[in-house]
């Protein structure tokens, strides 16, 4: 009794045994085995072997590619967080030295009223003064005996007179 194959099992047949029947049939044609249908039997288990390893191979790339993805990510965590680190690093160092320049300018500022006080047009020129000059200068007038004042008077006249011929050849000397 020959029963006619209805679409579904026809469908079902192509679907699950099309590709693998057709392979196994095609080798048996071409190989023309003493007993066939053992050499069919043996094929369809070594196929079933086959897809087995094929579909294992498979997966184990698919996480061997999820581990590495993952690897991947925390690398480039890892690199984010070192360039994270270096620019701060350099935004310290950058502050550092701008805190330094800050107080080299600071300094300079504190200096400079002085120097800039001496070199104007007009302003008498002095000499730096140390605190050993002003010791000595300190210990040399409390030796000096106290003169009367008609004595002073007439030692300072020279002296102012003096001081006058220092500040003009001191200008003529700064206008040329």
């Amino acid at each position: 009794m020959v029963r006619s194959l209805g679409a579904m099992d026809t469908e079902y047949l192509k679907t699950h045994l099309g590709s693998c029947m057709t392979e196994c049939l095609a080798e048996v044609a071409e190989k023309r085995p003493l007993d066939p249908i053992e050499f069919i039997a043996h094929w369809l288990y070594k196929y079933k072997e086959n897809e087995a390893y094929l579909k294992q191979q498979e997966d184990e790339k698919a996480e061997q590619l999820a581990s590495e993805r993952e690897e991947a990510a925390r690398e480039m965590e890892r690199q984010e967080k070192m360039r994270e680190e270096a620019d701060r690093i350099l935004r310290e160092e950058e502050e550092k030295k701008r805190e330094l320049i800050a107080q080299k300018e600071a300094e300079a500022q504190q200096e400079k009223p002085v120097k800039e006080t001496s070199s104007m047009p007009g302003a008498p020129t002095l000499e730096t003064v140390t605190e050993e000059m002003e010791a000595a200068d300190a210990a040399a007038a409390a030796e000096k005996p106290v003169e009367a004042e008609g004595e002073g008077e007439e030692a300072e006249a020279p002296a102012e007179e003096e001081g006058e011929k220092e500040e003009q050849e001191g200008q003529a000397a700064e206008e040329q």
